[in-house]
This record gives structure tokens, C-alpha cells and sequence, in this order.
């Protein structure tokens, strides 16, 4: 049950920052998804795996989203700055980091798996989101190219970051 209150979780944050991104009420969706993942956080068995891979999934994802902007490989709809990751996107990253040691944890171990899928839906959530209205590809098939690389080795980076981080803070969990 807890597997699947995760995969609810981090789908209500997704579809709440890209709705919210698309009819310009990206604030209110923000606050909302915050208190969606503080609940995940606060019952968590491993609060502290999860600060630190929610911090590292930040780090990573507003890198990679400023280079996608740099590159013009994506436009994110946004109120605020566009030269580098929307703020709304920050509690996508930490929603998914959320399901590393829950909803997707039969990936834990399985890097050329989760290399695969990530490279497949990785890609798919960007174009989801641009579908409804929280960016633009300016070249689509370039965009999907590059951000199936890229998801490609995301991925399973987040899983051994995820592996290395439970066994330091498995005891440290409240």
C-alpha cells in the first residue's frame, strides 16, 4: 500500500506543477506539491536517505534543465526566470527522488534496466508535460534524442546515489 500512496504521490505533484505551469498558477501548485512531499517525507522509514536524495535529484535537475534552456532544446512556460530552471520543476525532482526506495525500488540494482525505462520515460514526461502546455520543444526530434541520452544515464545515476545513501543512513531513519 505505502508503494502505491508513493506512485500516487509523486503522479499528483507531476500533474500539479505542469498544470500549474500551464495556466499560470505555478505558486499555488508549488505550495500544494511541497506539502504532498513533506507528508511523503514525514512518514517515511528513511527520512534522512530521502532529504539527501531529494537534494541531490534538485542539484541534478535544475543542471541538466538549465542546459536543456542553454541549449534550446526546451522552452519551460514559467511567471518567473526562463534563462534557467523553472521553480516549479524543483518539487518534480524531489517527488521522483521520493520513489527511488518505494514505488520504484524493484529498479534498485537493475542499472542497465533502469538506464532503458529511464531513457523511455524520461523523454515521455518532458513531451506530457510540453502536450500540456508547460514548454515548447523548438526541435522535437533533437529535444527527444538528447533527452533520452541524458535519462539514459540519469537514471540509473539516481538509483546508485539512492543505494549508496540508504546503506550510510539506513540506522539514521527519524
Amino acid at each position: 500500500m505505502k508503494k502505491l500512496i508513493n506512485f500516487i504521490q509523486f503522479q499528483a505533484v507531476w500533474f500539479l506543477c505542469i498544470f500549474g505551469a500551464a495556466h499560470q498558477f505555478e505558486l499555488i501548485a508549488i505550495l500544494i506539491s511541497v506539502g504532498i512531499i513533506a507528508w511523503a517525507i514525514l512518514t517515511s522509514e528513511y527520512r534522512t536517505h530521502d532529504y539527501m536524495i531529494g537534494l541531490i535529484a534538485v542539484i541534478i535537475g535544475v543542471a541538466l534543465d538549465s542546459l536543456l534552456i542553454s541549449q534550446n532544446l526546451i522552452t519551460f512556460t514559467t511567471a518567473y526566470w526562463t534563462s534557467m530552471a523553472p521553480l516549479w520543476m524543483t518539487p518534480i525532482w524531489i517527488a521522483l527522488a521520493l520513489t527511488l526506495q518505494s514505488s520504484m525500488s524493484w529498479l534498485s540494482g537493475r542499472y542497465v534496466l533502469a538506464g532503458v525505462l529511464g531513457a523511455i520515460s524520461g523523454p515521455f514526461a518532458y513531451w506530457a508535460g510540453v502536450r500540456m502546455g508547460a514548454g515548447v520543444f523548438p526541435d522535437f526530434v533533437t529535444a527527444m534524442i538528447c533527452l533520452s541520452v541524458v535519462w539514459l544515464m540519469i537514471t540509473p545515476a539516481l538509483f546508485y546515489f539512492s543505494a549508496l545513501l540508504k546503506v550510510r543512513h539506513v540506522h539514521s531513519s527519524k
